[in-house]
């Protein structure tokens, strides 16, 4: 006979179904609101071509219209507008999958703007976008969705591409924002490559700090061992970190620098600017990158032959020339084999323990739960089967996931909100939630640049 239904789990059931189908209504209704939009825009170009006498001054009132009967800001208003038009004019797949509710307004805008670059003339452009990003949004989240999309617009315009990314470059720049209670947001726009790496660099830093401090407080000999400063703790040194907190908190004592990881990092930043020497300093830190940027380049693009843009794996599409440079000064290489989807095969390493590893953060790229963008390097390696209970060291049997949704596996949560990962070929991580639901994650394919 079976068992009861937990009421827990069931009302949860009720709830997750219910706001599904409720965002399918939002999306329809999105759609309808889109395509008015697209039509206030024809109606402006109808009467009012644009370049004629009068337009700029249409235009702006047009702008204000939607802006007060909305109450958006006027660069919203312009925004909406845009996409509108686009989803009528340009994207009609996007239009139809944002109809039948099966993507929602968000992943409608980032599709759009992914290919801005695009010659509005060009209709077998903008096919081949959609072909290939409108099947892929249907089943992710709209950040994971935006990465993939820039890729696909790189590989069917990469001159545009290029171009525009070299034009980009000019931007770099640094602004300071004032906000509330004394503090101020300081923002840096540089190259995607680069900003990732410095965050990288400055959280192997603080991790650092913190693991010094806690092994001082702890009474711990730290010795030539130490790793160095500014560079990526190992797995074992993260156990280490957690074992000396550990400590620490079963002696009901804190450590003495009890400074957030983001604190940390936000020390670190302004430490470095305020008093580093500044006269031996180059245009760029491409030089002192030692922390993890994973790019994939084809070798064609490489050696020279042509200049199809490489790609900031999980981020998008970076120039070549910078791709080269970071190629130029990396400490080891891993060839890529792609199957005809662009899903990856296998790598020249794959049999020892720390090769699996870098095959299995080449294949991931980011946390394997679903909508997770949490980069590999920085994931632990899980066993979807738990090696304590049989589970093999295998490549079928691992994928990276972050310590958040590496914690909803754990066997000593209650039932009601533990859940389970079975790994299925290809990759697939299935996940089981605790109601029943399923939910699958696709390792993401791998963008061809031909």
């Amino acid at each position: 006979m079976a068992a009861d239904p937990d009421p827990y789990l069931t009302r949860s059931g009720e709830i997750t179904d219910q706001c599904r189908a409720l965002d399918q209504i939002i999306a329809r209704a999105e759609a309808d609101k889109a395509a008015l939009l697209g039509e206030r825009v024809d109606l402006l170009l109808d009467a009012v071509p644009p370049g004629s006498a009068g337009y700029e001054a249409a235009e702006r009132s047009m702008f204000a219209e939607i802006s007060a009967a909305l109450h958006i800001t006027r660069g919203a208003a312009a925004r909406s507008l845009g996409i509108g038009w686009a989803l009528q004019k340009r994207f009609p797949q996007t239009r139809a999958a944002l109809e039948a509710g099966s993507i929602s307004a968000r992943h409608a805008a980032v599709i759009i703007a992914a290919a801005a670059a695009f010659d509005l003339a060009d209709i077998d452009a903008h096919e081949r976008f959609e072909g290939h990003v409108v099947p892929y949004a249907k089943a992710e989240t709209p950040p994971r969705t935006e990465a993939f999309a820039k890729s696909v617009a790189a590989a069917v315009a990469p001159e545009t591409v290029v171009e525009r990314h070299r034009r980009a470059r000019g931007d770099r720049r640094i602004t300071v924002t004032d906000v509330d209670d004394g503090m101020s947001l300081f923002a840096i726009l540089i190259p995607t490559p680069l900003a990732h790496a410095a965050y990288d660099r400055a959280t192997a830093i603080a991790k650092q700090i913190k693991l010094t401090r806690a092994a001082e407080d702890c009474g711990a000999f730290h010795g030539p061992s130490a790793p160095q400063p500014g560079q990526e703790l190992t797995d074992k040194e993260n156990e280490r970190l957690a074992g000396f907190e550990s400590i620490l908190e079963d002696l009901g004592e804190s450590p003495t620098d009890d400074r957030t990881l983001d604190e940390i990092r936000a020390d670190i930043a302004t430490d470095l600017l305020l008093a580093a020497r500044t006269d031996s300093l180059a245009e760029a830190g491409i030089d002192a990158i030692h922390a993890t940027v994973q790019v994939t380049i084809a070798a064609t693009t490489l050696i020279g032959s042509d200049d199809r843009p490489a790609e900031h794996d999980g981020h998008g599409p970076i120039h070549p020339d910078l791709a080269r440079y970071l190629a130029g000064g990396a400490e080891h290489w891993e060839r890529l084999f792609l199957d005809p989807t662009g899903m990856l095969t296998r790598t020249d390493s794959y049999a020892p323990t720390e090769r699996m590893r870098r095959y299995l953060r080449a294949r991931d790229r980011h946390c394997r739960f679903p909508g997770c963008r949490m980069p590999a390097h920085l994931c632990e390696i899980d066993h979807n089967h738990d090696h304590a209970k049989g589970g093999p060291t295998d490549l079928c049997n691992l994928c990276c996931l972050c310590a958040g949704h590496h914690s909803l596996k754990h066997p000593d949560h209650d039932v009601r909100w533990r859940w389970t990962a079975v790994q299925h070929p290809g990759g697939i991580v299935i996940w089981t939630s605790p109601d029943g639901r399923v939910y699958a994650d696709t390792p993401p394919p791998r963008v061809q640049f031909v």
